[in-house]
């Protein structure tokens, strides 16, 4: 049996139940969506939640890379009103036995078998669509609802084809509101209720931005690099380990996390698009309210829908292009082996005006590059200068450069974490990425030069 597209676009209108916080929390808009006249901004928040749904119910939007957490298989039984037996395997990384007793609150798609009758829905294959009530793994009995958790006559015969899509969602959404919502905010902004009393503050990936990945330049983070981020926390900031949380609890709220992210991003693409026509303080006397909504209504009958469609499917490519071993970074030569030779090369490239590392790390890698004192480009917006000293990160903060005789890398210091860095930067930062500029050789030079300097005064005594 298999799902047509008419059963992915039922999914995509289903809310996902169960939630394990006793307060209701809600997805929080962004800044620039505020600067929207109502309208506009009325219409990006029913987009988003048509899309994405609220904290507790969460809608799968099937063009997205996310693995929602799917089980199929096909009916055996029709018992009672609302009953099936069905035996469930799993379908994708977070469908594990160990879940199917947990499955209460995700949605079920019944599709009839090939060669059967039409749907619920009245078209070739069309799917019937309900939320699980309970499933017991021992006798492979499954027990649905309607979306609104009402007892409700299956539509279903022996040989049906069954899909239970959002159990894993779900999972990492409890485990977020749990482990991370109190610092990283229920939306991902980074504005949870103990923020403002840390520095840095944590990070808001609404952009789709994460720093330390092992992908290239303009590449989004990996599943493997969330998976280590959140496993190993990042050294020297806020962010702990989570290395005592099971591999499977840290696979899910990645997989929920990189979904916050993709929810910012396409908030971000539709304020792109709506800003430049529909912003609030374009209202005036040549162009009133009146003026604006009769112009906003027939935008959002006729381009609107394409752009949520065509934002979908940039999504759907900029978060799978990760998982593609091409776009990884791996070394093209072995690591050169650390030695006073390949130290002292790392140390004339650094201070060379090919590189001119020694502009933002400082002569001595202490942080206190020239560039901390100048005034800088805003950033993603060559030639717009700031008003105040310093180098800027993608969040408009201030950053500084590593103090590299600490001896603390935020991303690993594993060599290759390093490799990685040098050679396709930090993203959202003002490191920048040297891996067309340099030679494998170069980079494993710095990479040694890097890894001494904690050393050097040492190393330099001894000869």
């Amino acid at each position: 049996m298999k799902f047509s597209d008419t059963i992915v676009c039922a999914v995509a209108l289903l809310g996902i139940a169960g939630c394990s916080s006793n307060s209701v929390p809600q997805f929080e808009t962004s800044q620039d969506t505020g600067k929207l006249f109502q309208p506009a901004r009325d219409a990006v928040e029913s987009e988003l939640q048509a899309a994405f749904g609220t904290p507790e119910n969460l809608v799968v939007w099937p063009d997205l890379p996310v693995d929602f957490g799917s089980f199929g298989g096909s009916i055996e039984k029709v018992t009672t009103q609302g009953t099936l037996v069905v035996p469930l395997a799993g379908q994708s990384a977070l469908a594990t036995d160990e879940r199917l007793p947990e499955l209460s609150g995700a949605a079920v798609l019944v599709a009839p078998a090939a060669g059967g009758e039409k749907g619920a829905e009245g078209g070739e294959n069309a799917a019937a669509v309900y939320r699980v009530a309970h499933y017991d793994p021992e006798s492979k009995t499954l027990r649905v609802v309607d979306e609104n958790g009402k007892p409700t006559q299956v539509t279903a015969a022996e040989g049906d084809g069954v899909q239970v899509i959002g159990d894993g969602l779900q999972k990492g959404r409890n485990l977020y509101l749990k482990h991370c919502m109190h610092c990283h905010g229920v939306s991902g902004d980074g504005d949870g209720p103990t923020a403002p009393y840390l520095k840095p503050r944590p990070r808001d990936y609404r952009k789709g931005i994460f720093k330390f990945t092992s992908t290239k330049t303009g590449v989004r983070a990996s599943r493997d690099d969330l998976f280590r981020l959140v496993k190993l926390g990042v050294p020297g900031t806020y962010m702990p380990s989570f290395m005592l949380l099971p591999d499977d609890e840290v696979s899910a709220i990645v997989e929920y996390v990189r979904w916050l992210s993709m929810r910012g991003e396409l908030e971000s693409k539709l304020v792109v698009q709506l800003a430049l026509d529909f912003g609030s303080d374009q209202i005036g006397p040549k162009r009133t309210f009146a003026d604006m909504s009769t112009e906003f209504d027939a935008f959002r009958g006729s381009d609107l829908p394409d752009i949520v469609k065509s934002a979908g499917e940039e999504l759907g490519a900029d978060w799978s292009a990760p998982e593609d071993a091409e776009n990884l970074v791996i070394p093209k030569e072995e690591r050169v082996a650390s030695s006073l030779e390949s130290i002292a090369r790392g140390r004339k490239m650094f201070l060379s005006e090919k590189t001119k590392c020694y502009s933002c790390h400082g002569e001595t890698g202490a942080g206190n590059g020239a560039a901390t004192e100048e005034i800088n480009d805003l950033p993603g917006q060559p030639g717009v200068k700031a008003e105040v000293p310093g180098l800027f990160d993608a969040w408009g903060n201030i950053v500084k450069p590593r103090n590299l005789q600490r001896g603390l890398f935020r991303g690993g210091r594993r060599p290759i974490d390093i490799y990685r860095r040098i050679h396709s930067g930090i993203k959202g930062t003002p490191m920048q990425a040297f891996g067309n500029n340099l030679s494998d050789q170069d980079i494993w030079d710095l990479v040694n030069y890097v890894l001494n300097v904690p050393f050097e005064k040492k190393t330099q005594a001894s000869h």
